[in-house]
């Protein structure tokens, strides 16, 4: 009798265990820091760590593939954790929008590396495994990128820039253009994919095309699946769906151009 209750007691406390460890397990993540990429900079040369830079948007199913896979890995959380200030960008808020002009972000997801410098170190335009994104942190953590710098009362680092600007360029809309497209803080926006595409090239040509008829504002969406990469081609950005249907339509019935709603 005494052996089964020994035996279980050991059972119930290896369950507590296990429990514990998948409980630990699916509550890994980044920890993703909220305040402003110009502190993050700042702060990221004082403590001689790399800043990285996620760009996103609420409507970009790559961007939340990447959220529940690649930033819940615990090898990806240790080292972002370790020597990286982590800062997301949705595109679609007001620093965002700066942000995504400054750095000429065409595709999402969009990673963006900067050295303790302030340097641009890598762009990487595509969704990542968790395996891929351990490799490319640890090819940027070493001394040379992670110097501290002493810095003045009230200076942060300056002169941040993109040494190799991207070749696909959105369509740049006025700030009251977008402000008048959209609420920031509380509406989603739509837009409409016009197309998909298996090459850079082929994406690249949709987008010149379109820059010659539409005002209305472009961005790839790189799009993961089944191994390898789709180039999609989305445009406008609009306040409902009504709206973005209504573009549909108009796209359809005067222009012959097939586009869905996102």
């Amino acid at each position: 009798m005494k052996s089964i209750l020994i035996f279980r007691k050991l059972a119930t406390l290896l369950l507590i265990v296990v429990l514990s460890q998948v409980m630990t397990a699916t509550d890994v993540k980044v920890n993703f820091t909220n305040e402003r990429v110009s502190d993050a900079l700042e702060r990221a040369s004082s403590e001689g760590k790399l800043v990285f830079m996620d760009f996103y948007a609420n409507w970009c199913m790559p961007c939340k593939w990447m959220d529940k896979t690649t930033f819940t890995d615990p090898d990806v959380v240790e080292a972002l954790d370790a020597s990286f200030i982590a800062v997301k960008v949705n595109i679609d808020d007001a620093q965002g929008f700066e942000l995504k002009n400054k750095y000429e972000i065409s595709y999402l997801p969009t990673i963006l590396i900067l050295n303790s410098k302030g340097h641009l170190v890598e762009r990487v335009e595509e969704t990542l495994t968790a395996e891929r994104l351990t490799d490319l942190l640890a090819m940027h953590d070493h001394s040379a990128n992670k110097v501290k710098i002493k810095h003045s009362f009230n200076t942060s680092p300056k002169n941040i820039s993109n040494d190799e600007p991207n070749e696909l360029d959105p369509w740049k809309i006025t700030k009251e253009d977008y402000y008048r497209y959209v609420d920031m803080e509380e509406k989603r926006t739509y837009k409409v994919q016009v197309g998909v595409y298996d090459s850079y090239d082929q994406a690249r040509d949709k987008v010149h095309n379109i820059r010659e008829t539409f005002f209305e504002p472009v961005v790839v969406l790189n799009d993961y699946r089944d191994g390898k990469v789709l180039f999609k081609v989305m445009l406008g950005q609009f306040e409902s769906m009504t709206e973005a249907e209504s573009f549909v339509t108009i796209l359809r019935d005067q222009f012959n151009i097939d586009g869905v709603v996102y």
